[in-house]
């Protein structure tokens, strides 16, 4: 079997299960991972037997890579993606696109002037939960969806021991992407207009600068949904996500919950173990989490266009704009608005 050659930008949380990933695929070769912390990127490629580099520009001019990941903070996107649309590379871009909708415009039309590809790792997509949901949406079951409702957040301790980079984040961006897409993503519709509130203080007090919550009215054509995240779950919440899934269609309703994960461990504390994303079975790492990334290299492999668009992911990052000027404004927003600038 042939193999893509494979470079990572970012050698944290998700940037290590690319690392993992990349390295048991058949299809992938890993060479090369890239970090600004020297000792970081040294472990990854230690344990992953690749190469590293701390200059983005030695990964860019790697001819033996083909396909690059961006898993950087969410903040931090765009220039490594130019970086390497510029060289010539297709790129898979952890969530979100980018934090701005000028970059990830910028991202997308470079993209297609160079004639690269690009994917967003929306992986909910491959989640099984959300994929029966999906399925059962496109057989009819549920008739035509009319509305919906998803939720998804975290505790207090991912945005205060985490995440060092919080406060140039928040829910919005860390957790919305997942959400927006997904719901759009089963009832095959695009969001086109958003009123939302929003809640600062409990965060500020502990020093980071980010919404506590948010809640949006999103339309999605002739459907719409409220969409709900939030930072401030109590570390006793016995999952690192409250996540939770409704759609109600003309004939029938499908909820779906994303935390709760066939168990439960009661012991100094109680938990829900969140296994489904990624786990080792018999030495074999399994999960959701995987199945974009190997996608990627597929589509790469095969010369596909990625299931998870640069488009799919401009659209989200201007929804998630278009719901922080409702919130500053107090009013509804139309995405279009946020498109055209």
């Amino acid at each position: 079997m042939s193999k893509v050659g494979v470079g990572i930008v970012g050698c944290g949380l998700m940037g290590e299960v690319h690392a993992q990933t990349y390295f048991d695929y058949e299809g992938a070769e890993l060479i090369c991972v890239c970090d600004l912390n020297e000792k970081r990127a040294r472990s990854v490629a230690t344990r992953y037997r690749c190469g590293y580099v701390t200059d983005i520009n030695k990964l860019a001019e790697n001819p033996r890579i083909r396909g690059v990941i961006i898993a950087t903070p969410d903040f931090a996107h765009t220039e490594p993606a130019l970086k390497m649309i510029e060289a010539g590379k297709d790129v898979l871009i952890e969530k979100p696109l980018t934090t701005k909708v000028e970059e990830a415009r910028e991202i997308v039309d470079e993209a297609k002037r160079r004639g690269v590809r690009i994917m967003v790792d929306f992986q909910n997509r491959w989640n099984p939960v959300f994929a029966s949901a999906k399925q059962a949406v496109s057989e009819g079951k549920i008739g035509k969806p009319v509305m919906g409702y998803a939720r998804l957040s975290n505790p207090l301790q991912v945005p205060l021991k985490m995440l060092s980079w919080a406060s140039r984040s928040g829910p919005e961006w860390f957790l919305f992407p997942h959400i927006l897409d997904l719901v759009g993503w089963l009832v095959k519709e695009t969001p086109t207009e958003v009123y939302a509130s929003g809640r600062r203080g409990i965060l500020e007090e502990k020093g980071v600068t980010a919404y506590d919550s948010i809640q949006a009215m999103v339309k999605f054509g002739s459907f719409f949904a409220t969409l709900e995240t939030s930072w401030i779950l109590p570390d006793s919440w016995p999952s690192l996500v409250d996540f939770n899934l409704m759609l109600l269609g003309s004939r029938g309703r499908i909820g779906a919950e994303g935390d709760r994960q066939g168990i439960d461990v009661a012991a100094e504390g109680y938990n829900w173990p969140f296994m489904l994303g990624l786990q080792e079975i018999y030495g074999k790492r399994l999960g959701f989490f995987r199945g974009p990334i190997i996608h990627f290299v597929d589509c790469l492999l095969k010369n596909e266009e990625p299931a998870c668009t640069g488009e799919d992911g401009l659209r989200v990052t201007a929804t998630i704009e278009a719901a922080l000027r409702s919130i500053k404004e107090g009013r509804s927003v139309s995405v279009k608005e946020i498109m055209e600038g």
